[in-house]
């Protein structure tokens, strides 16, 4: 299979399978593009996430960056054809006709499955970004004080950026 055939049907299946947002199908996400495919390292992928997360638009433009990394501008193309237009599809599908579903027994059962479903995907990709992203033990402190501060004391996440930078200058240079 093409390059660019590659990208789009992974990243189709990323798509179809991207419950509670793109950060539950991280971990699989770079099991296909750094182990399977070799298409970018895991410093980059990391790179491109966090990278993905500062810029305005959709969260997963990160997909983009890896598609040019694999096969140019016609790759960054097919990796955000693949990524957006199943998903899109399937929503404007499922959209138009949940209203008429009503109080379907179906449409509650749906309702009560998926909220796990995504909160274990949103679990995983935390792992992922954190197993990948985090080396040593002065970014694991300030990844751990990030999470405190945002998570146990409710502080905003800009602030655990900003401070995180700070400390990030000062200690792990």
């Amino acid at each position: 299979m093409s390059e660019l055939l590659e990208l789009l049907s992974v990243f189709a299946r990323l798509s179809l399978v991207a419950f509670g947002g793109g950060i539950g199908i991280l971990p699989e996400m770079e099991r296909e593009v750094v182990g399977t495919h070799g298409w970018v390292t895991h410093r980059e992928f990391v790179d491109a996430f966090a990278l993905s997360q500062v810029t305005p638009g959709p969260g997963m433009l990160m997909v983009a960056m890896i598609g040019y990394k694999a096969a140019g501008l016609p790759g960054a193309a097919a990796a955000s054809v693949g990524m957006f237009v199943p998903a899109a599809t399937v929503t404007w599908f499922v959209a138009d006709r949940w209203s008429r579903l009503g109080d379907h027994p179906v449409v509650e059962v749906v309702r009560r499955t998926l909220g796990p479903v995504a909160l274990g995907l949103l679990g995983a990709g935390v792992y992922t970004l954190f197993r990948i992203g985090v080396e040593g033990v002065g970014p694991a402190i300030v990844a751990a004080g990030a999470f405190l501060m945002v998570a146990w004391w409710n502080r905003s996440p800009a602030l655990a950026v900003v401070l995180g930078a700070a400390a990030g200058l000062v200690f792990l240079r």
